[in-house]
This record gives structure tokens, sequence and C-alpha cells, in this order.
């Protein structure tokens, strides 16, 4: 009996200990979140003590961490990360939000998953459309930096980015202008808060009946206003991926060790109407292999 006590205390001391270590903050009560914060529970089996921001005229932070002493802090949302951004000497895995990715500066004890899909993914859907030259509207203080990787990747598989600097939404409309005619063969559509717009998605849509040239969104939801293919982010997915950031960092991994990681999981949608209309008739389940 001694000796098969010895042998589970031998081997609880080598199990990790995974308990009361998770704070969440969410920023809302929304649906893509709390799927996203349910799939990180399932994928760390800790006890987790969980705060939607948007419950509460303000919260204390640095005294919520003090007493619950959590060892890693996970954010979803833009409003969840900036207030994560004043805790310190407690590791941070931010999702959903898209300063992540921003050309900002972020704490060296934050890392987590861009909402922005890698540019490759989107520069096969240009090749396999046919796509030589697209434009793409973008606020450089957003989204300079992953417009510069973007370019960089796709001058290597012979696509033009043609870039148009939007400071602010006004800007929109004046800049989708000058890439009618030959200047374009498409356009892309970053998640970028100062180019999408409502009015600026009306102009889109518009734009792509005239021109007869495809837009590539970010989100299923613009099919609906006209873009022919978008690239949908899976939620659940992107919580098993936050949890497995979360579990290195409980195993003693540095944040400093784990960079911004681009979103692994994505589904192609597309809308047959725009596709037929546009004359696309490239095999879409083919760009990318179910093996990915």
């Amino acid at each position: 009996m001694r000796a098969l006590i010895l042998l589970i205390g031998i081997f609880l001391a080598a199990a990790p200990v995974l308990a009361d270590e998770l704070l969440i903050l969410q920023s809302r009560r929304e649906r893509a979140a709390t799927e996203l914060r349910s799939s990180v529970t399932r994928t760390v089996p800790v006890t987790t003590r969980v705060v939607i921001l948007s419950d509460y005229a303000e919260v204390d932070l640095p005294r919520l961490v003090r007493e619950e002493q959590p060892a890693v802090i996970l954010t979803i949302g833009e409003p969840a990360l900036k207030a994560a951004r004043k805790i310190r000497g407690v590791p941070v895995v931010a999702v959903m939000a898209l300063s992540l990715g921003a050309n900002r500066s972020i704490p060296a004890n934050v890392t987590g998953i861009d909402l922005r899909i890698s540019p490759e993914r989107y520069l096969k859907v240009f090749k396999a459309l046919g796509l030589k030259r697209v434009g793409v509207e973008y606020d450089p203080a957003r989204s300079g930096v992953y417009l510069a990787k973007a370019q960089h990747e796709a001058a290597q598989v012979g696509v033009e980015l043609v870039l148009r600097p939007v400071t602010k939404p006004a800007e929109g409309v004046k800049q989708l202008i000058s890439l009618k005619g030959s200047v374009t063969d498409g356009l892309w559509l970053v998640p970028d808060a100062s180019v999408v717009t409502a009015l600026n998605l009306e102009a889109n849509g518009s734009f792509s009946l005239e021109q007869r040239k495809p837009i590539v969104s970010y989100t299923k939801e613009h099919l609906k206003k006209g873009a022919a293919i978008s690239l949908d982010l899976d939620w659940v997915k992107m919580g098993v991926q936050a949890g497995e950031i979360t579990r290195q960092l409980m195993a003693g991994t540095s944040s400093r060790q784990i960079p911004v990681q681009p979103p692994r999981e994505f589904s192609l949608e597309s809308n047959p109407s725009v596709l037929k209309f546009l004359g696309i008739t490239a095999q879409l389940d083919r760009i990318f292999p179910k093996e990915r």
C-alpha cells in the first residue's frame, strides 16, 4: 500500500498542474467570442475566471489580477486587450484584436493570434482566379505592416498589389475610382476600420458589377454585398489554437518565445450568383486541399 502511494505521488509530481490559473477577459457578449472562449476552456483543462467587460461600468484589472493571481490572461476582443496592456508580469494571450498585428508595439508579455489570415492564403485565391493586379484600400496605420508583408510575398508569385492608402473612410470611394479600368483585375478587402464602412461596401459592390471584377473579402458577410469569395475564420478552431498557446505559457515558455501567429484554420466561402455573373469557373475546392 505504501509503495502504491509512493508511485501515485511520483506520477502526480511528474504531471503538469493545471488548476485555477486562467483569467479570461471578454470584451462583450457576442456569439463568436463566446464560441472561441468555450473552445479555449475545452482545450485547457483549468478552472477559469471569466469577466465580461461590457457588463461593468469599470473593471479594476490590476486589483483583480492581484487577487486572482492567474498564470495566464486570455483577452478576447480589442477592449479586453487594451485593458490588459496595463498588466506586467503575467503572460497575456490576445485574440480577436486587430491591433495585435498592426504597426504598433505590444508589451513583451503579450502574444496571441492575429485576426488577419496569412497573405499567402489570399495569394493562392488570386492565382486561381487569374488575377494579376489586385487593388487594395488600406489605412497605413492599421494595416501597413500586413500589406507590406503581402506585397513582398505577392511579388514572388507574380501578383501585383495595387495599394491605395486611406486615412479616413471618406477617402475610400475616391480611391476606388482610381482602381477602375485596366489598373486592376479585382479587389481585395482587408479588415480595416478606415476602409470597411457601409458606404464603401456599397461602392465596392457597384464597382464589382460595373467593372466585372471580383471582390475577395475576409468575411462571408460581404458575400451578401457583392463579394465573390471570402476566407472566413473558424472561431472554434481559433480557440483550440489559443488554448495551445496558453498551455505552452503555463508550462513555462516565455511570451517572448511565442510570436504573434496568423490563424491556422479558415473556410473558403463564395457567392455562386456573383461568380456566374463574372464568368468565374475556377475550381475553388482545389485551392486549399482538405489536408491543410
